[in-house]
């Protein structure tokens, strides 16, 4: 089935540059790879069919190995910190990301002065969901959050740190959020992509396609509420940068859709009744972190040295696993458990792109997923809340729905 749709010549960095590195490894690895998934062995990767490379790695339950210019790239950079420097991942409409080489860390920058407020609200919603998360999420499916480590200023010491591992034309003195980062899908999932999704035409170029710059940094946007439809697309608009997958792809694939919806729905509930905010333009999206090769324990870790630390919770870049992750908060409003609240949190769901499954679908699998996302967000609010607003989001939901049914 396819689809149409630097600089660093410091000899030794400061004190405060390696507890900002080892606190961030530590941070990664504590969260990172889950013993309990399942390795896809390369013998396995070797005699399975694209479809099921996606099948197995797209389901979140294994990691995988790659030999991808990325992987290598950081592996190498993590062990030599001379070769640390930031690279661009992309530009949203607030701001650009930059990654460290090395690293599990990103910088967020302003695109311009007029984006300052709207990274900080960003940093402000951000936490409060992590917060929330923290409090309500233990022992629950809900979707990963990205760690947030600072936010910056334009007399921040970061940019005196680390400001000519920039590209020469950032302005680094300038604010910035830094966090931690999710890494692309790796490169036989992204092989397996092109070969099951993609036009024909993009498959005779695979190797081509997929060394483009947007086409490495592939973060994958979880569609649960549109059904793919064919329509004539320019191949030069192809990419796998913020790659939809539609449920019926997902479908087509044997993945557990109703997981991905319960995730969604816990999470929604989290951040609506846990962190108090509406969930504005929020994004689900699937993306990979590293493994963990070792794992020391809490006791073994006080005992360590700081480099010590660092190599005792190594990551190996070139072992990766995917998850679900929710991301980007800058557009989310505070609410109230009120009327004017609830509104809002039934906007920012309907005017959202498609994550949410969607109710009053004609198609039966439809019917099914929305129901499993309407009981397990009620269910999880009712621990948060004992008042009735959850239950009015989802009518409001509802009947909103059934009234411009076009939009989904």
């Amino acid at each position: 089935m396819w689809r149409k749709e630097r600089r660093y010549t410091g000899d030794r960095q400061s004190d405060d540059s390696l507890i900002s590195l080892s606190t961030s490894l530590r941070d990664l690895a504590m969260n990172s790879l889950r013993f309990s998934k399942q390795p896809f062995t390369e013998e396995e990767l070797k005699d399975a069919t694209p479809k099921q490379i996606l099948q197995r790695m797209l389901s979140t339950s294994s990691y995988i190995s790659t030999t991808s210019s990325l992987a290598t790239k950081y592996n190498s950079a993590s062990t030599n910190p001379s070769t640390f420097a930031f690279e661009e991942l992309g530009k949203g409409q607030c701001g650009t990301v930059y990654a460290l080489i090395g690293s599990p860390t990103i910088v967020k920058i302003p695109n311009h002065e007029g984006k300052f407020e709207e990274l900080g609200i960003d940093y402000r919603r951000h936490t409060r969901v992590q917060e929330a998360i923290q409090q309500h999420g233990q022992n629950l499916d809900h979707a990963r959050l990205p760690k947030l480590h600072a936010f910056l200023s334009p007399k921040s010491d970061f940019w005196k740190k680390y400001g000519l591992l920039f590209p020469h034309h950032v302005d680094v003195r300038n604010f910035g959020l830094t966090s931690e980062r999710i890494f692309s899908a790796p490169l036989p999932v992204r092989e397996a992509l092109v070969d099951v999704l993609l036009p024909p035409l993009n498959k005779n170029q695979k190797h081509k396609f997929l060394m483009k710059p947007e086409n490495k940094h592939c973060i994958i946007r979880m569609y649960l509420g549109r059904r793919c439809t064919i329509k004539t697309q320019k191949l030069h608009t192809i990419k796998l940068q913020n790659f939809p997958l539609h449920v019926n792809e997902m479908e087509d694939l044997h993945l557990n859709t109703g997981y991905f919806a319960r995730c969604m729905a816990n999470t929604l509930a989290i951040i609506h009744w846990g962190a108090k905010i509406d969930g504005n333009d929020i994004e689900f999206v699937l993306g990979s972190s590293p493994a963990q090769t070792k794992r020391p324990s809490s006791d073994e870790l006080e005992k360590l040295s700081l480099w010590e630390m660092a190599e005792a919770c190594e990551l190996d870049f070139s072992q990766r696993t995917m998850e679900m992750w929710v991301i980007d908060f800058n557009q989310c409003s505070q609410v109230e458990d009120d009327e004017a609240g609830i509104d809002k949190m039934i906007k920012a769901f309907i005017h959202n792109d498609p994550y949410y499954p969607r109710p009053g679908q004609a198609d039966e699998n439809d019917q099914e997923l929305w129901k499993i996302f309407r009981t397990s967000y009620l269910f999880e609010s009712a621990k948060l809340t004992k008042s009735k607003g959850p239950f009015k989001f989802i009518i409001g939901v509802e009947e909103t729905g059934k009234s411009i049914d076009s939009l989904f």
